[in-house]
């Protein structure tokens, strides 16, 4: 009787042994905005002046994509390791009473059934989980490398409106100068009205220029912090340490078909196809029957007949028509991520293409723009030294002065726009940018 306590507590116990419990982890908007704000002030006391190597490290540990991508490959690792486990046994118990016996008139029958998976659908379920962990890890790699050339692209906007402010700042003061000058002339009669009224417009539009600056200034600092994954809050307590490059650098070689086909989101394609093959084998295995044995020993409660062990082994007959449904979807899947991964490989000699015409277009106008912004600058020169021997007058230099500065703006985003075209082609080689040629 012993034994067949053990027995019956066994079969009572089994289906709880691996049980999972659920723990709650409720959700505080107020907590976590709190605990959010808290952490970006800490951050921002940490960092009063930042630099781009600086912002860039933050955005990597912060950014909230990012953190997502890594959320979602640790869900896809956790998956990959729990895949793979056979069936779990079944466990039952039976109760006989016999008719026309003894004393005790029952029998115990403890049984235990268990699927012996010949069709090795445990691997191949453990194979695509680790092709799809491996195509989450490609991801989140492309997703860190897409952050740093997207992010050195705004840090590059940013230097520019910020060199843009301060050409801004000083010409303003250059024409606050110049018209107290102008305005003592006027009043000597040695200029006319329409000549103050043109020094006037070129002040206002100067500093229409400067609020419009001020603006995008605003706009470029709330989207770096966003990017961070910061509180917006510490948007203007943060300096940006951002400046252009005080030469043109050189354009950045083309990456080989090998730099392409080692992108990080060629890698995870042709992971997920890889996937996709796995789960047309498994569909393809799923026709086929899986073994059971179900063995059971039965014990007689009176002692009197000796204690028996079954063993039972059965199998499904597959039909002609057994999983083609499950076939058929997966060949199909197979057949559309085999072709939207060709799709993704030619998509980047397209953009390549594209992109090696608009890196030489934006050299071509950056160097030309430099070049004339120099000439208005030598031109500026030669002006003070004329007017120095009295050769010409102050409202000669003020439209001098109004086109070295329209240059000088477009020469800050000729050669913003080339930087970032720049970026773009290092965003399909495999090594990262070392810097965005600003300085940092």
């Amino acid at each position: 009787m012993r034994k067949t306590k053990s027995l019956i507590l066994f079969a009572a116990i089994a289906p709880l042994v691996s049980c999972v419990s659920y723990e709650a982890n409720p959700l505080n908007l107020g907590t976590e905005t709190q605990s959010w704000v808290e952490g970006s002030e800490t951050l921002a006391k940490g960092f009063p002046t930042l630099s781009f190597s600086d912002a860039q490290l933050l955005g990597l540990a912060f950014n909230p994509e990012l953190n997502r991508a890594r959320i979602r490959l640790a869900k896809s690792r956790d998956v990959e390791k729990q895949s793979g486990w056979w069936e779990d046994p079944s466990v039952s118990f039976g109760l006989k009473r016999v008719l026309n016996s003894g004393s005790q008139p029952w029998a115990y029958t403890p049984s235990v059934g268990l699927t012996i998976p010949v069709t090795g659908l445990p691997g191949l379920a453990e194979e695509a989980a680790a092709h799809y962990s491996e195509s989450d890890a490609w991801t989140l790699v492309q997703a860190e490398f897409d952050f740093r050339n997207s992010f050195a692209a705004l840090w590059i906007d940013y230097a520019v409106t910020a060199e843009k402010l301060r050409v801004t700042e000083a010409y303003l003061a250059k024409l606050v100068k110049e018209k107290a000058k102008l305005e003592k002339l006027f009043e000597l009669g040695e200029i006319s009205a329409g000549e103050m009224q043109k020094e006037s417009d070129r002040l206002n539009a100067a500093a229409a220029e400067k609020r419009d600056l001020d603006f995008s200034a605003v706009e470029l600092r709330a989207r770096i912090v966003r990017e961070l994954g910061l509180a917006p809050r510490i948007a203007h307590e943060i300096q940006f340490s951002a400046h252009l490059p005080e030469s043109i650098p050189a354009p950045v070689p083309s990456p080989t078909p090998e730099q392409l086909a080692g992108l990080p989101k060629i890698r995870a394609a042709l992971a997920l196809y890889a996937a996709s093959e796995t789960a047309l084998k498994t569909e393809i295995r799923r026709q086929y029957p899986e073994l059971s044995l179900g063995p059971s020993y039965e014990i007689d409660g009176n002692d009197k007949f000796e204690d028996s062990l079954t063993l039972g082994i059965g199998f499904s007959l597959p039909a002609w028509n057994r999983n083609r449904v499950g076939i058929a979807n997966a060949s199909g899947e197979r057949a559309l991520v085999r072709h939207e991964t060709l799709i993704l490989w030619q998509e980047q000699f397209h953009a390549l293409r594209r992109l090696e015409r608009e890196q030489k277009i934006a050299e071509a106008h950056c160097r030309e723009q430099a070049r004339r912004t120099e000439e208005f600058r030598e031109r500026i020169r030669k002006i003070y030294a004329e007017i120095d021997a009295g050769e010409t007058l102050p409202t000669v230099l003020s439209e001098a002065a109004q086109q070295h500065f329209a240059a000088e703006l477009a020469n800050c985003d000729a050669l913003g726009d080339y930087l970032k075209s720049r970026i773009r082609i290092l965003a399909l080689k495999i090594s990262e940018p070392k810097s965005t040629d600003s300085k940092q």
